[in-house]
């Protein structure tokens, strides 16, 4: 092993080292980014590289950014708590009603705002919901895991729902419908699958009633005006209508999300009539408190390390088994490159593996000649490896870190074990699942990408 390869592992495992333990609360953006000035130092990485992997990541972190503040904006207008108030009454007092209705609302949040906006806004609503029911100890666990966990697996319908679905969308050219086509059977699988699967582990837990009385005391602080509803579901068709507009005109989904986002920002803040003074809104600082800028920085930085890992060969081994295990016979030709990946993101986070899996796939296309059925395999066994995968392990999800922190922040503490006695499960079985519906839909429907 040369310098540049040695100098390149170091600091890739240094960096994860930092990203676990996190000395002093340190910030994994941070964390992530004295990997990358590292590299830059070191000289794995050129400056030269550094810019070119901000132009292959800018309309992934510019869309994050747009969706989160887009979603920051919909909760300071009491968008978020006054659907989760429905879901409430609509349970009409019980248990299991509620479970199913909370993750499916966690899960529609996931979708049109990707997994950490849902994670970030609907764990603190959804903790306050069973508090005000009296719903305590284990009970309580089946909700927190629908707001968690299904908030991180149904992150994968829309090219928007994750920022790593952006990234590969760019790095290979295909559009938001071609992933839709593909992802949205994929999602409406494992969603229903997950449901199950977190309801057979608590269902002994889950109350089969609560009371009713309870629902109409629920008081939020923000109560939604009726023409701020009506433009919330406005905003909400009008995005969902630009993504397919902007997708056949081959224009970036950033700009539709950045634009609907600046739109509602404005007649938010016109709507306002001196409620921050008063203390019963939040102004434009609020605002941006909100919006989570460290994984912007984790975003890039990510990539700059493991550009550190591609020029010292190191994706040469992950090359060689996802084409080795693409090869394999039945659906185990999917399965397997999904188990891969899902093992990496697992252990090291889905971004940095997003983009490890986006280089050794180009890698493999460069030097084979791959069919359709092949390509579209690699890609799309990318995507549910790092969708699904990352839960399997805390350390693999940032939407899952966060999911953790802020019920610590509660004073709700789930330990490793617990946690993994739910994440590992529901993981290896989503990743199952969504391979046999990949390999349906490619061996048997014929669904291709043009290589």
């Amino acid at each position: 092993m040369d310098y540049v390869a040695a100098a390149a592992l170091l600091i890739f495992v240094l960096t994860l080292v930092l990203m676990i333990k996190r000395p002093r609360g340190i910030k994994i953006g941070y964390a992530a980014g004295i990997g990358a000035l590292a590299s830059l130092l070191v000289g794995t990485v050129s400056l030269g590289q550094a810019a070119e992997s901000f132009l292959d990541i800018w309309d992934a972190a510019l869309a994050f950014i747009g969706i989160v503040a887009f979603s920051v904006i919909l909760d300071a207008m009491g968008f978020f708590k006054w659907a989760a108030l429905k879901v409430v009454r609509a349970a009409r007092g019980s248990g299991l009603r509620l479970y199913i209705y909370i993750s499916l609302l966690t899960a529609a949040v996931s979708i049109l705002f990707a997994n950490d906006s849902a994670v970030l806004i609907l764990t603190p609503i959804v903790l306050e919901i069973i508090s005000q029911l009296k719903i305590d100890g284990k009970g309580r666990l089946a909700y927190l895991f629908a707001a968690g966990l299904i908030a991180d697996t149904a992150a994968m319908p829309l090219i928007t729902s994750n920022p790593i679905n952006i990234l590969s969308a760019d790095f290979f050219g295909y559009t938001f419908i071609d992933h839709l086509i593909i992802m949205a059977p994929i999602a409406v699988a494992t969603i229903m699958s997950s449901l199950a699967i977190v309801y057979l582990m608590f269902r002994k837990k889950i109350p089969q009633s609560y009371d009713t009385t309870a629902v109409d005391i629920l008081a939020w602080s923000s109560p939604i005006k009726p023409q701020m509803l009506k433009v919330c579901i406005a905003t909400l068709v009008a995005i969902d209508v630009g993504y397919v507009a902007a997708s056949m005109a081959r224009i970036p989904v950033s700009v539709v999300i950045c634009s609907v986002a600046v739109f509602l920002l404005a007649f938010y803040m016109a709507s306002l009539n001196g409620e921050i003074i008063r203390g019963e809104r939040k102004g434009l600082k609020g605002l941006a408190r909100d919006i989570n800028w460290d994984i912007v920085i984790f975003m890039l930085a990510s990539f700059i390390v493991v550009e550190g890992l591609a020029n010292a060969g190191i994706t040469e081994v992950l090359s060689s088994a996802l084409l080795q295990a693409s090869s394999l016979p039945s659906v185990l030709s999917v399965f397997v490159p999904s188990i891969i990946v899902t093992i990496g993101a697992s252990f090291m986070n889905n971004w940095p593996m997003t983009i490890l899996g986006l280089v050794s796939i180009d890698g493999i296309a460069a030097t084979v000649a791959l069919s359709g059925e092949t390509f579209t395999t690699l890609v799309f066994s990318n995507i549910i490896g790092n969708n699904l995968g990352p839960h399997f392990f805390p350390l693999g999800s940032l939407a899952i870190l966060m999911w953790l922190e802020i019920m610590k922040r509660k004073g709700v503490n789930i330990s490793l074990i617990s946690y993994l006695k739910v994440g590992a499960v529901l993981s290896i079985v989503e990743v199952l699942v969504a391979s046999a519906v990949l390999w349906v839909e490619i061996a048997v429907l014929g669904l291709t990408l043009t290589v």
